[in-house]
């Protein structure tokens, strides 16, 4: 499966394995929290540490699945911040990132024929005129047992569509294909690595957007060569990422962090997830694999990278001309500041969450990463297991937000609705119900639909179901799994999801994963009142929320959350008792 680490790893067997004794006789063990690598790889006894080198070394020469708790990890950021004229860029012609000369336009209006095809508007309808000094980028993350691998890759923008109108980044072919959408990608990349011999399908990758509103404007009419700049990009960072992958441990832990996220739900409250969790890849013997011994390789001990997941909007800081993530840069300089590797946040259940602003993006950022390293040294859990499982599956979701399918008809959104397509569908139905319930919880009808991407993934073994032997009340088992969902996902349905599926150690939900379908509001917290563009054209604060008239309908909440539910129970993580 591992050609590239195959080639490498000839050359390194022989140090690696001295090194490995070295560390044992010597003492040279990385310091790490309290659960650590002793929990599964005896790190302190030379022969069983030599042993398990070479058992590490056979199955990534063989092709084959890892030791138990063994995987490969690999990852890569890369920058997508527009890049000046003056450097071999597109952005702003003149050169200049003050604005100076910069013929935009008004900055309510949009693009005109007459305007600089370089102009890039941020998602808060502002012309942008430069980048903060942290960057905006696309961070990625792969993590393999030797035969199934999974890949995640996250960017600084506010959205990214399962396939753009085939006008934006558009093939060869005739009529013209979407190339840049998460579709288009995934496909590609599969095909990539296919041809090296790495087999990753489609629906092991996850394209995630952090859901910046300060960032480029990803769901409306920015030029097309940025869509073709930060499509790239992403193909690069989850190329890096997977051409990366050294052996590696997974910790894993969670904390609640309260402080850092507000109901913003004027008329309907909401139901907080303020769950913080976390996954942390610490390299192992044989190090150095994957980059042949070159400066700045990482060691055995060192971080690969941290996941990190919260459910909160990352927009602290608006309205302004110069582009930046958010908190999330700041929360990525402290943890890298902390224990290195490449840092990537995936957006929880944000929908009807927004941050403390009070904080400032620094404070917000700071304060998340100092909860991490603080749940790392309490509760800290190592990965015994390395099964890795996935599903994915594409709904239909029927439209019948009148509003939402007036903008994306008159350009504003530029997700593909083309009917029939990869991305769209006619009229259909959705009748959700749970379980033996007598009647539905919702019943929607639309006269298109939209087809979007809903998937999970399991790590690790589940917690024996109840009834089975070896059966204990509470199991968790070994499973850490990561759930995915495709638009701004309110709280409740993170907290719902972690709720159900308890036969796992520990359950990450993505929300903005694969797809930007717009709120996704449970049914029962669906303020009717709003939607249509009624909670646009009148927010008022007695009366109506506005999240209903960005939402595809009144049913997608449910449908989605039954979608992660189900998936969760083909993973074999739901909970005993649960789902009826």
């Amino acid at each position: 499966m591992r050609r590239t680490f195959l080639s490498i790893l000839t050359g390194v067997l022989t140090g690696t394995l001295v090194l490995g004794v070295a560390w044992a006789t010597a003492g040279l063990v990385p310091a790490r929290p309290a659960a650590s690598l002793t929990d599964t790889h005896k790190a302190l006894d030379a022969d069983a540490q030599l042993e398990d080198v070479a058992g590490i070394q056979q199955a990534i020469q063989a092709g084959g699945r890892l030791p138990g708790g063994t995987f490969l990890v690999g990852a890569d950021d890369e920058s997508i911040a527009p890049i000046p004229v003056s450097d071999g860029g597109d952005w702003n012609a003149d050169g200049n990132l003050d604005g100076t000369n910069y013929d935009c336009g008004s900055f309510e209006f949009e693009y005109t024929p007459t305007s600089d095809p370089s102009c890039i508007r941020t998602f808060d309808r502002v012309w942008a005129t430069g980048v903060d000094e942290l960057g905006i980028k696309a961070r990625a993350l792969a993590i393999s047992n030797g035969e199934t691998t999974v890949a995640f890759v996250v960017i600084d923008t506010v959205s990214w569509f399962y396939g753009y109108d085939p006008s934006i980044c558009p093939d060869n072919s005739t009529p013209p294909q979407d190339t840049c959408g998460s579709r288009a990608i995934t496909q590609s990349l599969s095909q990539e690595f296919a041809a090296e011999g790495i087999d990753i399908p489609a629906k092991n990758f996850v394209i995630a957007a952090t859901h910046t509103h300060a960032s480029a404007d990803t769901t409306s009419k920015t030029p097309s060569w940025y869509y073709l700049f930060v499509r790239d990009q992403i193909k690069e960072a989850l190329r890096n990422a997977v051409h990366s992958m050294q052996p590696a441990e997974l910790q894993t832990g969670a904390i609640p962090a309260k402080a850092f996220n507000v109901d913003r739900r004027i008329v309907t409250r909401a139901v907080p997830d303020a769950e913080l969790t976390w996954v942390r890849a610490v390299a192992l013997p044989p190090g150095d694999s994957a980059s042949g011994g070159n400066p700045g390789a990482v060691h055995p001990g060192d971080t690969i990278t941290t996941l990190v997941n919260f459910g909160v909007h990352p927009t602290v800081t608006a309205s302004n001309a110069v582009m930046h993530s958010g908190f999330i840069g700041h929360l990525a300089k402290k943890l890298e500041e902390l224990w290195g590797g490449t840092t990537v946040f995936m957006p929880g259940g944000l929908g009807d969450q927004t941050v403390n602003r009070g904080f400032g993006r620094d404070g917000i950022g700071y304060g998340l990463a100092n909860y991490v390293y603080e749940s790392a040294q309490n509760n800290t859990y190592t990965m015994k297991s390395n099964e890795i499982v996935t599903e994915q599956r594409i709904l239909t979701i029927p439209a019948d937000n009148d509003s939402l399918v007036a903008a994306n008809k008159a350009g504003i959104f530029m997700r593909d609705t083309t009917v029939p397509g990869p991305h769209a569908a006619g009229p259909s139905q959705s009748i959700q119900q749970k379980g033996d319930a007598n009647t539905p919880s919702c019943v929607s009808a639309g006269p298109i639909s939209v087809l979007s991407p809903i998937g999970g993934i399991r790590i690790g073994t589940p917690g024996i179901p109840q009834g089975a032997d070896g059966f204990v009340p509470g199991d968790r088992g070994d499973a850490l799994v990561f759930m995915e969902a495709p638009g701004e996902i309110f709280s409740s349905i993170s907290l719902t999801t972690k709720d159900y599926l308890s036969r796992a150690r520990n359950v990450m939900v993505f929300g903005m994963a694969n797809d930007h379908i717009g709120y996704i509001i449970p049914a029962q917290q669906y303020d009717i009142r709003a939607a249509n563009a009624a909670g646009i054209a009148a927010p008022s604060h007695n009366m109506t929320d506005y999240e209903e008239s960005l939402s595809t309908g009144r049913c997608t909440g449910d449908q989605v959350q039954n979608a992660l539910i189900e998936i969760g129970s083909n993973l074999g993580v739901l909970g005993s008792g649960e789902g009826r």
